[in-house]
C-alpha cells in the first residue's frame, strides 16, 4: 500500500521491469486500506510510522489484515542518535528543526524506542546517505519556514554549515537508530 501516485508507479514498473508476478502494488491510505480482513501471512513496513501522525492506526490495519497466526513485521527509525562526529552546531539545529516540526505535525521521531532490535550504520564520505538530513531539510524547506521554525537565512546558513563539515572525510556520521520489530497475531 503506498499514498504516492508517483511512487506507486515506479513500483509497479519495477516489478514489471523484472518480471515479478507474486507482487500487487495499490494506492490507498495505510490507515484504512480497504483489503480483506484476516488474509494475509505477513504486514510490512519500514520507514513508515516515523513518517506520519496516528501511526497507531496504521499498526491497528496491518494486525487487522494478517489471518491468526500471522506476522507484522516493522523497520523503523529513532532520530534520537542521529550525530555527526566532530560536533557540528548547525548539525544539531537542523536535526532539531526536523524534530521540532516532526512534533508540531503529530509525527513522532523516536516512535522506534521499543524493546527490539536495534541497528546503526556508520556511512563513509561517499554514501549517499550521509546526507539524509540534508535531504529530509530541503524536501520539507518549504513547510518548515512557512511554521517559522527557523528564518529563510538561517535555514540556508546551517544547510550550507553542514555540506561543508560532511564534506570533511574525518566527520563521522552515524545514521539514525533503526529498530526492527515483530509479532505474531494470536
Amino acid at each position: 500500500m503506498e499514498i504516492n501516485a508517483d511512487s506507486v508507479r515506479l513500483a509497479r514498473k519495477h516489478l514489471a521491469d523484472n518480471k515479478i508476478r507474486n507482487v500487487e502494488v495499490h494506492q490507498g491510505d495505510a490507515k484504512t486500506t480497504g483489503l480483506p480482513r484476516e488474509s494475509f501471512d505477513l504486514a510490512t513496513a519500514r520507514l513508515v510510522l516515523v513518517n506520519v501522525p496516528e501511526p497507531e492506526r496504521i499498526v491497528d490495519e496491518m494486525v487487522a489484515l494478517v489471518k491468526p497466526g500471522g506476522m507484522v513485521a516493522l523497520h523503523e527509525a529513532d532520530w534520537g542518535l542521529k550525530l555527526c562526529d566532530p560536533p557540528l552546531a548547525a548539525w544539531d539545529r537542523l536535526r532539531g528543526v526536523l524534530v521540532d516540526y516532526s512534533k508540531l505535525n503529530g509525527i513522532d521521531p523516536f516512535i522506534a524506542r521499543l524493546q527490539v532490535n536495534p541497528i546503526v550504520h556508520v556511512f563513509p564520505v561517499d554514501d549517499p546517505r550521509r546526507t539524509l538530513l540534508l535531504q529530509f531539510a530541503e524536501n520539507l524547506r518549504n513547510r518548515i519556514l512557512a511554521q517559522g521554525l527557523i528564518s529563510e537565512a538561517e535555514f540556508k546558513e546551517t544547510v550550507a554549515a553542514v555540506k561543508v563539515h560532511l564534506d570533511d572525510p574525518v566527520t563521522l556520521v552515524l545514521s539514525l537508530l533503526f529498530i526492527q520489530a515483530w509479532g505474531k497475531k494470536p
